[in-house]
């Protein structure tokens, strides 16, 4: 009789685990944050940017490559910014479940040369007349931008993980304001033009979490 429980508790216990493994798979937000999807390594990311216009962003992508692994890590975005150039890269985009809600995104993080790397998020809401799309993940060119989180820089050094929040712990009224309009969330890399930058910055491990907990609206102090 103890043999048949212990035979049944063992079941039980594998039962239990396997009924783990969806949850956890799904702890990651981020669609293809390891850069592994079938349509694509880039598949969901916003690297390509010519459908903007503007002479500041087209040709982004043609600086975009994939390695397969680099200095110890697999499945890597290598972003080249070429001299006094505009270079930017968005990962998929996360829809925003509710105003106030926080969320985190770690990546693995290399730079290389004289290259300084802002990190953001950014927040968007559809553009006029965009429908909702039926997968839940819009492309950046039907979407407006409505939102700016707090940068974070990195510069040269070797691998690294970085971690940024959205939106910050203690917002503004105001900020609060343009919070509720927003629908969906990217993480923003990008190194501004014309500051006689050049070298690059690569990414791997990306992914997103939400946050227990919301944002705390304060009052502005009278001036």
């Amino acid at each position: 009789m103890n043999r048949m429980k212990r035979l049944m508790l063992s079941i039980l216990c594998g039962v239990l685990a396997m009924s783990c493994l969806p949850v956890m798979a799904e702890s990651n937000l981020l669609y293809n944050g390891g850069l592994n999807s079938t349509n694509g390594p880039f598949d969901g990311w916003g690297v390509d940017y010519d459908w903007t216009g503007s002479t500041k962003q087209i040709g982004n992508g043609k600086n975009a490559s994939f390695l397969p692994e680099f200095k110890g890590k697999r499945n890597v975005l290598k972003m080249v910014v070429p001299w006094n150039f505009e270079s930017k890269v968005e990962t998929p985009v996360v829809k925003y479940e509710e105003t106030g809600d926080r969320y985190k995104c770690t990546f693995d993080f290399y730079v290389e040369d004289n290259v300084n790397v802002r990190l953001l998020f950014l927040g968007y809401n559809l553009g006029p007349g965009v429908p909702p799309p039926n997968d839940g993940r819009p492309k950046l060119q039907d979407l407006r931008r409505i939102y700016k989180g707090e940068a974070v820089n990195s510069s040269k050094g070797g691998w690294k993980t970085m971690t940024v929040t959205f939106p910050q712990e203690e917002i503004s009224a105001q900020a609060y304001s343009h919070l509720k309009k927003v629908r969906y969330l990217t993480l923003f890399m990008y190194v501004p033009g014309g500051f006689g930058s050049k070298g690059a910055f690569y990414v791997a491990n990306a992914k997103m979490e939400k946050l227990p907990g919301k944002a705390k609206v304060i009052k502005e102090a009278v001036k």
